[in-house]
């Protein structure tokens, strides 16, 4: 009730700044395929304006700072033009967005528009290279601070079972919206063992206690799982 509450103050903060500026909005991701988890999802938001002049921008800053208050990631903001326009620089965005999304105002974007696999498939790989050097680089620090490696590798988890199902998308195979059966359909294709990305699920979701897990041995299971997905996805 309280996601429903905000995404219609959303709507009519947005109306009310944006007025006939406006074209839509979109929530996409976790919260559309119902899966939002209030621990750790986001409310992700696609603005759509007609212009983004600095009168515009002005106009949409007090919605963005009060939306960003409420502790919700910045919205996408687009005009419905340079959205379109947007599929060969931001794939797999917009690939996700297509896939999950709830309109909250306005007529779909999404009609007609296509991703080139191509450019789908480099934009994965770069993603996933930075996100597991960058990983890196956050657990040297805490590796010897169980507590705080287990939350960083929670914290990723979610990116990285997006990366997954762009995987199996890129390789025209169904993705499953539930992360369990994710993770499953992505073993069965070979690009991933299940078991690491399980116990962070577990871990997320409260139903494994942290601990019984040695950081340190899921964290070394966790980053061959991701390098195996990075070979995969060059592989393509």
């Amino acid at each position: 009730m309280q996601i429903e509450k905000q995404l219609q103050d959303l709507v009519s903060k947005a109306k009310t700044a944006l007025d006939a500026r406006l074209s839509s909005i979109l929530l996409y991701g976790s919260a559309a395929r119902n899966e939002f988890d209030s621990g750790h999802s986001d409310l992700n938001i696609l603005i759509l304006t007609n212009d983004l002049h600095p009168a515009t921008l002005k106009a949409a800053a007090p919605l963005l700072i009060w939306w960003v208050e409420q502790r919700n990631p910045q919205p996408l903001l687009f005009t419905l033009d340079e959205f379109r326009r947007s599929c060969d620089a931001f794939p797999i965005e917009i690939s996700d967005i297509k896939a999950s999304h709830r309109i909250l105002l306005g007529e779909s974007p999404l009609e007609g528009l296509s991703v080139d696999r191509a450019h789908h498939r480099a934009q994965l790989e770069h993603e996933i290279r930075s996100k597991l050097l960058r990983l890196r680089q956050k657990a040297m620090p805490v590796l010897g601070d169980n507590k705080a490696l287990l939350r960083l590798m929670e914290d990723s988890v979610t990116t990285f079972l997006l990366f997954i199902r762009h995987a199996l998308l890129l390789k025209q195979l169904e993705a499953p919206a539930a992360r369990r059966s994710l993770v499953e359909a992505a073993h069965r294709a070979g690009l991933v063992d299940p078991l690491p990305f399980a116990q962070l699920i577990d871990l997320r979701e409260g139903k494994l206690s942290p601990k019984s897990v040695d950081s340190v041995q899921l964290f070394e299971d966790y980053l061959k799982q991701i390098q195996s997905l990075v070979a995969s996805v060059d592989a393509l």
